[in-house]
């Protein structure tokens, strides 16, 4: 597919996930939380939260579309302007819930069938990818996306369905947080949830109106490594929330636990992703290999990135919603005004890497920022804990 076209679709694909993403309202981790102790109540608890998020998205899609009509026209390719905006509203309906449906398998004890959806889903999409991107090109692309996030909403809401009723039926009575306490975690965090979701989407829909969709083609598919591993180590740490929320006098220990585990398995892991990206790109086509230093460079960033990610986790875990958001939208917020204000070169006359370079700096200055403020700090609070601790003896 001409890297054109890629990039045109790299447009509905970030917007999709970015409202989808935006309206879950962080419900799948208030899921985590409130679900072990939800027994009969879980079904509501679960099938509510769904009811509210995926309307939502498919409404906020509308309006999206409306407003930003070019991501719409990516999907509708030689037909109307309307099938364009529908693919759209059924595209960030189920976006909306996909994610979520794997919380609540977690949730719920059940992690393998999260595993095995999120891997035939894959199959199907690549699958699909290779049947239709040749002859439709961007709209294939899109399809790719739409087709298999619809269907597997169908199917994993009727899974769930059985799943929920069985581990409520087996929980006994089951008790939920009061609707102040609820809204008091949601609020916050589903704020902070949007600075997560802007970087992982805005992102790539800044290169791709700034840049051009030739370049912001090889910058999505450089910004998807960074993307993969986030999310891998944001789901990995959101675990945390369920063990402290099972044995809350565990839980700094569970905390130090959780941040050693996190670093031995994600720090080889992005070592290998700074290796494999020319080759991986190579097989793309000659013209993606230009992305391999700025995967390189974005590995760096998401090495400091982790112990942002890490320190969210403990927050969300301990119920700090307020400083949970705080710290997300800062961090968050400031890698998209970045991408936003920084001055770029002129794509027509500048090389690639140098036109994407300013992103990534941008990127890898904030997340070594923050990753050696929050060290300092939280090396500051050990010794003030550790004085305390002798002044006692």
């Amino acid at each position: 597919m001409p890297q054109e076209e890629v990039g045109r679709a790299t447009e509905f694909v970030s917007a999709m996930q970015l409202i989808g993403g935006a309206a879950q309202l962080n419900l799948g981790i208030g899921i985590m939380r409130w679900l072990p102790g939800a027994g009969r109540k879980s079904v509501r608890l679960v099938f509510g939260s769904l009811l509210l998020i995926m309307p939502l998205s498919g409404l906020a899609g509308l309006v999206y579309g409306l407003l930003v009509p070019r991501v719409a026209l990516v999907a509708a390719g030689e037909g109307s302007f309307g099938f364009g905006l529908l693919l759209l509203v059924l595209g960030c309906a189920g976006w909306g819930v996909f994610v979520v449906h794997d919380f609540v398998m977690v949730a719920a004890g059940r992690p393998w069938l999260a595993v095995w959806r999120s891997g035939t889903f894959a199959v199907a999409r690549i699958g699909l990818l290779a049947v239709l991107g040749a002859g439709l090109a961007s709209q294939g692309m899109v399809l790719s996306w739409v087709i298999p996030v619809v269907v597997w909403i169908g199917v994993g809401t009727i899974v769930l369905w059985f799943l929920v009723r069985r581990f409520a039926a087996a929980g006994g009575p089951g008790v939920l947080p009061s609707r102040a306490t609820m809204a008091g975690f949601l609020a916050p965090t589903a704020v902070a949830q949007l600075g997560a979701v802007l970087l992982y989407n805005q992102i790539p829909l800044l290169a791709n109106f700034r840049m051009g969709n030739a370049i912001g083609a090889v910058f999505f598919i450089a910004w998807q490594a960074t993307v993969v591993i986030d999310t891998a180590a944001v789901f990995f740490t959101n675990s945390l929330a369920v063990q402290t929320a099972r044995e809350p006098h565990r839980a700094v220990e569970l905390a130090r636990r959780t941040r050693r585990r996190m670093l031995v398995l994600f720090v080889p892991l992005l070592a290998l992703g700074a290796a494999l990206g020319w080759p991986v790109l190579r097989v793309l086509g000659p013209g993606y290999t230009v992305g391999a230093p700025i995967i390189a460079a974005l590995m760096v960033g998401v090495l400091f990135r982790l112990v942002v990610v890490f320190e969210l986790a403990r927050r969300q875990a301990d119920g700090d919603g307020t400083g949970y958001a705080r710290l997300s939208l800062l961090n968050c917020g400031l890698v998209v005004a970045i991408a936003s204000l920084t001055p770029l070169p002129d794509p027509a006359t500048t090389h690639p890497a140098l036109v994407m370079l300013p992103f990534v700096l941008g990127y890898l200055v904030v997340q070594t920022a923050f990753a050696a403020v929050l060290t300092v700090t939280d090396r500051r609070a050990r010794c003030r804990t550790s004085n305390r601790s002798l002044e006692r003896v």
